[in-house]
């Protein structure tokens, strides 16, 4: 009986200092995940390149002069990737690029837990733009009228329920000539909160 008594006291304790370990823990973690990384990197709309761990040896990945601060494990070396975090309390937020000469993209916005919300790539865009109107589905409704007055437009309403959240693109380097190409187009990648569609649209921003 002593040695059964003895056995349950033993396991309690243990799983007390398991649980205590695991809630200290806990903001460690917090802190790694992908939204407290890029909080890091930059302020909140302020486009952040990612780039790839790098690793010794021959075929390890040459960092870019500021690459140190920005390491992230997910990011295919094959990709140029950027992201911006951004807040929907003051209204929708537009993320654009006043480049189309990317040879591919694919863009992500995900929530401040990493659940990816919604996706999009240049072949489902509008004429290949990258032109994101992100927002929740009252802000969205909010700014329809503007956005069906301007046939010109070629921003995506997307709707999501969320508070503050995170943009990720990834830009195809499929040839090392297209390298500056493919830099040019991440360098005219805006993430702001919105404003008219008028200001926005490839005309207006001499695209």
């Amino acid at each position: 009986m002593r040695r059964l008594l003895l056995a349950i006291a033993i396991g309690l304790v243990g799983a007390a200092l398991v649980h205590i370990a695991v809630i200290f823990f806990m903001p460690t973690v917090a802190q790694n995940n992908a939204w407290g990384r890029l909080s890091g990197l930059g302020r909140m709309y302020e486009i952040v390149r990612v780039e790839p761990l790098r690793a010794d040896g021959p075929d390890r990945i040459a960092p870019t002069a500021i690459a140190e601060r920005h390491d992230f494990a997910f990011v295919d070396p094959a990709f140029i990737a950027a992201s911006c975090r951004f807040s929907l309390v003051d209204g929708p937020v537009r993320m654009f690029a006043s480049q189309s000469n990317a040879p591919f993209w694919s863009a992500s916005i995900y929530n401040r837990r990493g659940d990816n919300l919604y996706s999009i790539n240049d072949r489902s865009a509008v004429a290949g733009t990258f032109d994101l109107l992100v927002g929740t589905t009252e802000q969205i409704i909010d700014a329809a009228d503007e956005l069906g007055m301007d046939r010109e437009s070629t921003s995506i309403p997307v709707e999501v329920n969320l508070v503050e959240g995170y943009m990720t693109i990834r830009v195809l380097v499929d040839e090392e000539s297209k390298r500056p190409s493919v830099d040019a187009f991440v360098e005219s990648l805006a993430c702001v909160p919105n404003e008219p569609v008028a200001a926005n649209t490839p005309a207006s921003r001499g695209g």
